[in-house]
């Protein structure tokens, strides 16, 4: 959202604008011309707020004329002082801002022969130069003048048609520019700011919550963790009742955990599937007793480091079903990135059939 045009055209703006010409030889010209724009209510710059033309202002030169609205170029009957290329700051001056895009307004002296010597190029070198310059800005709309008082008129009735047909930014007072129609557009760009801020949050909450890729960051896949719990149980001769532990890659966990999660799962079903699972394994393995009766419980310590991993690989987050008020337990459910990895996991792929299956598939076809 922008402010609109109307809004900006019915502001009270002034118009910056960059008067170049050589210097002793205009005085009065360029006087004439500071004053009809100062009348417009234009602010004019230009060479009267450098110090003496050199290389070391031609940057500051430049800086103004970008801040400039518009750009009005004087020629007379002197080439002025030149760069070290040998070329006059006054052509330097047009030709950047030609090149910047800033309307140019030409103005040159109708009658050429009738300057005074004194205000004319002596040298040969001087003046096949000004006559290239003046043929340069002739290639490009001017109006002609005759005398000061006559470019003071035309450099008005010029400018009042650049406006007009080349509208410009201009200046405007900060009192002027907070109108009741730029307060509300103020207000609506911040509220829309506000949704666009508050959008990109949901998103990135939504990142969090359900990430679409595994943080390897954290231990997982074929990395081992040891897991403690109690072994207890019946032998047939006695009561068994242990502490004990057993090792685990993260893949077996999350195998022996996720489907249960595809859907939301109850926490103390979880505990309860692994424990169970726990037992079984230790009935397998030679040091623990067989027992008729028994059962396993990880102690709380080791389910709370389950979860806290499968939470920081982003493969789990909490539930958000409504439950009754009664239902105290905490729900997990898989996230996307958890769902995708526990397919990989779990699913089982067809085998990619060998040369020698082809074969015998298109002998049977034959």
């Amino acid at each position: 959202m922008s402010i609109s045009a109307d809004t900006i055209r019915g502001m009270d703006r002034k118009y910056q604008v960059f008067v170049s010409s050589t210097y002793v030889d205009l005085v009065e010209e360029r006087q004439e011309v500071i004053q009809a724009l100062l009348e417009m209510d234009c602010l004019p710059a230009g060479m009267e707020m450098f110090p003496a033309a050199d290389e070391d202002q031609w940057s500051l030169i430049k800086e103004v004329i970008d801040e400039c609205d518009y750009y009005i170029v004087i020629v007379g009957g002197r080439y002025g002082s030149v760069s070290a290329e040998g070329v006059s700051y006054t052509e330097m001056e047009y030709d950047y801002a030609v090149a910047s895009g800033i309307p140019v307004l030409g103005f040159v002296h109708a009658n050429p022969a009738d300057i005074p010597a004194g205000k004319s190029e002596l040298g040969d070198e001087a003046r096949d130069k000004l006559e290239a310059f003046r043929v340069k800005v002739m290639t490009r709309m001017v109006k002609r003048y005759a005398s000061p008082a006559e470019l003071g008129s035309v450099v008005s009735r010029g400018l009042n048609r650049a406006i007009k047909r080349t509208p410009r930014p201009g200046w405007v007072r900060g009192d002027q520019a907070m109108t009741p129609e730029v307060h509300t557009q103020i207000a609506e760009l911040k509220a829309a700011l506000a949704d666009a801020k508050r959008e990109k949050a949901e998103e990135e909450a939504a990142a969090r919550t359900n990430p679409t890729e595994l943080n390897i960051e954290y231990e997982h896949g074929d990395d081992e963790v040891k897991f403690e719990f109690q072994l207890a149980g019946h032998d047939g001769l006695r009561s068994y009742d242990s502490p004990a532990e057993l090792r685990y890659t993260w893949d077996e966990v999350f195998e022996t955990l996720g489907p249960f999660m595809i859907d939301e799962a109850p926490e103390p079903d979880l505990r309860a599937r692994w424990d169970a699972h726990m037992y079984n394994d230790s009935q397998r393995i030679d040091q623990w007793p067989t027992l008729r009766y028994g059962s396993a419980r990880v102690t709380d310590s080791t389910w709370g480091a389950i979860i806290v991993q499968l939470r920081a690989l982003g493969a789990i987050v909490t539930g958000e079903k409504k439950r009754p008020p009664s239902d105290k337990s905490i729900y997990w459910k898989l996230t996307p990135a958890g769902d995708e990895y526990l397919v990989k996991l779990r699913a089982a792929r067809r085998p990619f059939p060998s040369e020698d299956d082809d074969d015998d598939q298109a002998s049977a076809a034959e």
